[in-house]
């Protein structure tokens, strides 16, 4: 039995499907500048001459194709040492060959430290660890493309004692139950 909007609404299984969201990491000085997510890229009116892409994972190598067909000097920024990490490996170095061939600038095996504002007041700077050095990169708007995390906040989850997993998600079996049977 579940109460929603104050009407209670009793089933034999409850699904819980709340969403998610783009996640946003915890870099400092992110929060200086407009970044962009896969949410919110849609609202962009002008195309940005330099557009660095923070994440090497589906979404962002997708839009980075695109802004970069679109004409924008595009950058892919990818902690782990390959493009699409979670894929098999050909797809991620065929991914690596064509953006070559397109221009698009790929730097896997660097980890982002912080984000400082642009020499211009515009833009800003990723500053990032690769091999023990730091390197810099100027962009003029960041899309975040690091995955979503779930909305599981604010639905009386914890309080009820439904486990979450350490990235905040319903932890479920491989028949996707949680650890309450219904």
């Amino acid at each position: 039995e579940v109460e929603v909007n104050g009407r209670r609404i009793s089933a034999r299984s409850i699904v819980i499907a709340t969403g998610a969201r783009p996640l946003v990491p915890n870099l400092p000085g992110i929060e200086a500048i407009d970044a962009l997510t896969s949410d919110t890229v849609w609202s962009l009116r002008t195309l940005p001459a330099r557009l660095l892409v923070l994440g090497g994972g589906p979404i962002g190598c997708e839009l980075a194709q695109s802004f970069s067909r679109f004409g924008a000097q595009v950058s892919v920024v990818e902690m782990a040492p390959r493009l699409l990490p979670r894929e098999d490996a050909e797809v991620g170095a065929l991914v690596a060959e064509r953006f070559a061939h397109d221009g698009v600038h790929v730097a896997t095996g660097h980890k982002a430290l912080r984000i400082e504002p642009g020499a211009d007041g515009k833009g800003g700077v990723l500053v990032a660890e690769a091999n023990g050095a730091e390197v810099r990169i100027d962009f003029d708007r960041l899309l975040l493309a690091l995955g979503r995390t779930p909305n599981t906040a604010g639905f009386g989850l914890t309080e009820l004692g439904v486990e979450l997993g350490p990235r905040g998600h319903v932890a479920a079996d491989g028949l996707l139950r949680t650890n309450f049977p219904n």
